[in-house]
Formats: structure tokens, C-alpha cells, sequence
């Protein structure tokens, strides 16, 4: 059973029962990568979260780190998370980190600009007139809703709940938010005005049965339960995938898309794995900068069962537990060497692989063995006798202190 036949029956449990399946199901480590900084969840349901900076001395804990000060931190080191337990998903995006709980809560810590944290109740907002743009420690949005997974890759966030609606906080000015024009603020100290973002969850009207979400740079994808695709937000490269090339602030529908199973949105582009093992793509694919509106089949990616992108590349776990990487390879990103071709090939050396997870020049896999592989753009000095010692164009172990390798 894959998650997306899962959470309808998650929906019906007990909530203990639903507890131990959630956890059940996602047995061994998980990493969630985001710009400069990574989440690790353990088989246990604990967080904790390790900087990629490659600072050679110490330096102040960033606020994303979750450390509650700034003491001082070593990078590539994993630091625990204080106070967070029973982690069922999370997120790391630029400057913010993003955790859900088993009981359905969702907290964030970093710092932002643009309301991405989501901890601004609306009234403090009006009030105050300034989201709440730092949190050291893990804070509980402000909106309460039953949560099942977030994601984040630019300057917003999303949310998916337990029923099939979807939450959206954070920058909206290109409309990656769905719910609309953005929302008339009647501040307290100074003239009502229509700010370019949300500094608290707001549900996106008219969308449900979603089953799976994936937040790209400035736009959003949503694949319900009928296996077709929503999309919406900034669409200059066809990133939508309605057949236009006009920025969309609410969910429509991806034209030619169905029988989905798994969605991934990278930096301007989107994906689908569909059931039949196939995938299609639509936006600026391979950094393309010529619009592709309109979805269209990736020749030679066959028998994939789920794909994640990082900023212009994408990785996909293969029915057989490879992987099969296509894309941008300016970093090493693909894992098949320094002149790899853009065009979808396997990676070798890799087998039984239970989850990836990908930012814009790194990638990494989590093999059922309990190891953890990257390739890309790796801790320095991982490999010394290299001339760029920070790039890894093949899967090497994951080098993290206190990451206990098999």
C-alpha cells in the first residue's frame, strides 16, 4: 500500500491506532533538504537537523536549526531537536523548518521575510502590523487544522490535512497560495492594504480529496484521489500546466494528466509519475527557459514508482529500488558523473532504496539497509583527493557527525 491509498484509511483510525500506522509506515531515517540546512526524522518519531554551510569553525546556531540560542555549532554535525517527538513529516526550506506531528500539529522555527513561518495569528497581524519572522524554538502555526504532511522549496508553504484540504501560507504574490487575490488586511495603526503575502494559514477554497502535495519555488501542486493533478501560482514557464503561460491564483486542472501516483514540483518545472510507471513533465525542464505548458511524456522514464526534484533535476525510485535521475547536472546532482546526460539514466550502485530527497545541487537516498547515500554537492573535504572536493558526481555515504552509518 502506497501513502496515497493509506491516508483515506489513516483518516478512519483511532487516533492511536492511526499514530502507530503512521510511524509503522515510515520505518528508518527520512531527510528533508533544504537551503543549507537538512531535517532528519527518525524511525523513532525524533527530529533533529544538521547545517551544510561547510564553515570549517564554529559559527551561532541559525534560528532553523531549532536549538532554541545560538550556541555555537559545528556544520555536517546533527544537533537533537528539544521538545519534538512522534514527527510524522516535515520540511526545509530557506531559512525555515517545518515539522508534523502525529497529532496532526504543525510547528515551525526559523526566520523569514515574508510571513513563511506561519505562526502570526490574524488578529496580532492587523494589530501589530509585522508577522512574527523568528522562532528559535519548534511553534505551533496559527491555525489549528489535522495535518498529515507540509512543503516548502521557495517563500511558501503547504500543508495537507487528514480530510484532503490543503493550507497555504507565506509569499502569494505570483498566486502559489490558491485561495485567490490575497486577503485585504484592515490594520489597526495604519491604512487597510493588500499585503504580497499571508502570514498564516489559509485553506484553499474549493479544493479537496487531495492526497499528496509539493510546493515548487513560486507555484503548487496538488494530486487528488482520482489521480488527476491541480496546479496554480506563478506559470510564466508553463509550470502550471494548464496549456498557458498566465500566472493562475487558484487550483486548475494539468491538462492530459491522470492515473497519477506521485507529484514532485522543482524550482520552475513539475512532474507526474503516473501508474502505469511513466512520468511527465511540464514547465522549464532541464533549466529550459522556453515555456512547456502543456504536460508531455519524459522518454525513457519507465518504471518509476515515485520521483522528488531538486532545484532543476529530478530522482526517482525505479519498482526495482534503483534510481533513475534526468536533469540539470551542473553540480553533480544526477549521480552519474561529470558529463552525464540530461536524458533519465539509472544510477549505479544503488538498490533497495526506501526514500530520496533532493535540493538544488544535492541528492539522497535512504537505502533499506539503513544507510544513507549522497551525491552532488557533499560536505568538504568528503573527498580530498579531488579537485573539487565539495562535489561528489557519484553516491558516497552520507558524512554527518553523530549519523551512525550500518
Amino acid at each position: 500500500m502506497n501513502r496515497r491509498q493509506a491516508l483515506p484509511l489513516l483518516a478512519a483510525f483511532p487516533f492511536a491506532a492511526r499514530t502507530w500506522a503512521q510511524t509503522r509506515a515510515t520505518a528508518g531515517h527520512r531527510l528533508f533538504i533544504g537551503t543549507g540546512h537538512a531535517l532528519l526524522v527518525g524511525p523513532d518519531g525524533t527530529l533533529k537537523s544538521y547545517d551544510m554551510s561547510g564553515n570549517r569553525n564554529q559559527v551561532p546556531a541559525p534560528p532553523y536549526l531549532g536549538l532554541g540560542d545560538e550556541r555555537p555549532i559545528d556544520s555536517y554535525a546533527l544537533y537533537p531537536i528539544a521538545g519534538i517527538s512522534k514527527v510524522v513529516s516535515a520540511a526545509a526550506g530557506s531559512g525555515t523548518s517545518f515539522a508534523v506531528l502525529a497529532d496532526g500539529r504543525v510547528l515551525a522555527w526559523g526566520s523569514c521575510g515574508l510571513g513563511e513561518l506561519g505562526i502570526t495569528p490574524r488578529a496580532e497581524y492587523e494589530e501589530k502590523a509585522q508577522p512574527r519572522n523568528r522562532a528559535f524554538t519548534p511553534t505551533p502555526v496559527s491555525v489549528q487544522f489535522d495535518a498529515v504532511d507540509v512543503s516548502c522549496k521557495g517563500n511558501h508553504v503547504m500543508a495537507l490535512t487528514r480530510d484532503g484540504a490543503v493550507y497555504t501560507w507565506g509569499r502569494g504574490a505570483g498566486g502559489q497560495l490558491g485561495i485567490g487575490p490575497l486577503p485585504l488586511v484592515n490594520f489597526k495603526t495604519r491604512s487597510a492594504r493588500v499585503e504580497p503575502y499571508v502570514p498564516f494559514p489559509v485553506r484553499v477554497p474549493d479544493l479537496s480529496s487531495v492526497v499528496a502535495i509539493s510546493a515548487g519555488n513560486n507555484h503548487s501542486l496538488a494530486l487528488l484521489k482520482d489521480g488527476t493533478v491541480r496546479a496554480w501560482g506563478e506559470n510564466r514557464f508553463g509550470q502550471v500546466g494548464d496549456g498557458s503561460t498566465t500566472n493562475r491564483d487558484r487550483p486548475v486542472p494539468v491538462s492530459g494528466v491522470s492515473h497519477a501516483v506521485s507529484i514532485a514540483a522543482g524550482w520552475n518545472f513539475s512532474v507526474a509519475v503516473l501508474s502505469d510507471g511513466s512520468v511527465m513533465e511540464w514547465g522549464a525542464t532541464h533549466g529550459n527557459p522556453t515555456p512547456r505548458p502543456t504536460p508531455a511524456a519524459v522518454a525513457g522514464a519507465l518504471g518509476i514508482r515515485s520521483a522528488v526534484a531538486g532545484g532543476m533535476h529530478v530522482a526517482a525510485i525505479t519498482a526495482a529500488g534503483g534510481v533513475m535521475t534526468w536533469g540539470e547536472n551542473g553540480h553533480y546532482e544526477t549521480g552519474r558523473g561529470r558529463n552525464a546526460s540530461e536524458a533519465p539514466a539509472l544510477v549505479k550502485g544503488l538498490a533497495d532504496v526506501k526514500s530520496l530527497a533532493a535540493a538544488d545541487g544535492t541528492t539522497t537516498a535512504v537505502l533499506g539497509s539503513g544507510r544513507v547515500m549522497t551525491w552532488g554537492e557533499v560536505r568538504p573535504w568528503t573527498r580530498p583527493d579531488e579537485g573539487q572536493p565539495d562535489l561528489s558526481p557519484f553516491p558516497i555515504l552520507l558524512w554527518v557527525d553523530g549519523l551512525d552509518q550500518p
